[in-house]
């Protein structure tokens, strides 16, 4: 028998922490396999592409792992871990100085030129997207990055599901209207 994968549902998160607190490094790993994007995420959402992205999801992850005794709730790993992160980049747009800066107004831009021969759309979907108020750019990103459902996603933001579904629906128009994209709506 291999060994089981980090998204398996044998897995909880409550009995990876047990583990892990009990000295199971490998049980953190998986932990780190299953949310790091969703840390990527929040580090889009918040700075948009930055160089040193890694280092960002790497020091999230280690305060989480030297904070393992201090969660309360185990099951809301994902949530304890994103709430790391969100602080994370707080912390970085204030050491540049950007205290006045709203998280509306950060670019999420792609880290590098494109090559050539790739869609034009796509560049333009990062920069309308990165262009988003916060709370509809999150929603996005929840949504079609880390395939969150609607009830998962009120989980994490604690709004209602009904709440959600209006940011999405919101996020949805603007980017039919940036693209040109006429509505479907009858």
């Amino acid at each position: 028998m291999g060994p089981v994968p980090a998204s398996s549902p044998e897995l909880r998160d409550e009995d990876l922490i047990r583990q892990a607190v009990r000295g199971a490094k490998e049980a953190f790993g998986f932990l780190v396999l299953r949310y790091s994007r969703a840390v990527r995420s929040v580090v889009l959402t918040c700075l948009g592409s930055t160089a040193d992205m890694d280092d960002l999801v790497q020091e999230c992850f280690l305060r989480a792992y030297k904070g393992l005794n201090r969660i309360e709730d185990p099951s809301r790993f994902g949530h304890y871990v994103r709430r790391i992160a969100r602080n994370l980049c707080i912390d970085r747009i204030r050491r540049r100085g950007n205290d006045q800066l709203s998280l509306d107004e950060v670019e999420l831009e792609p880290a590098e030129v494109p090559p050539p021969d790739e869609d034009d759309r796509l560049p333009k979907l990062r920069r309308v997207v990165g262009g988003l108020p916060e709370a509809l750019r999150e929603a996005v990103l929840l949504f079609y990055f880390e395939n969150l459902s609607v009830r998962e996603m009120a989980d994490h933001l604690g709004i209602s599901e009904a709440s959600v579904s209006q940011r999405l629906s919101r996020a949805r128009a603007r980017l039919r209207e940036r693209f040109g994209l006429e509505s479907k709506a009858s």
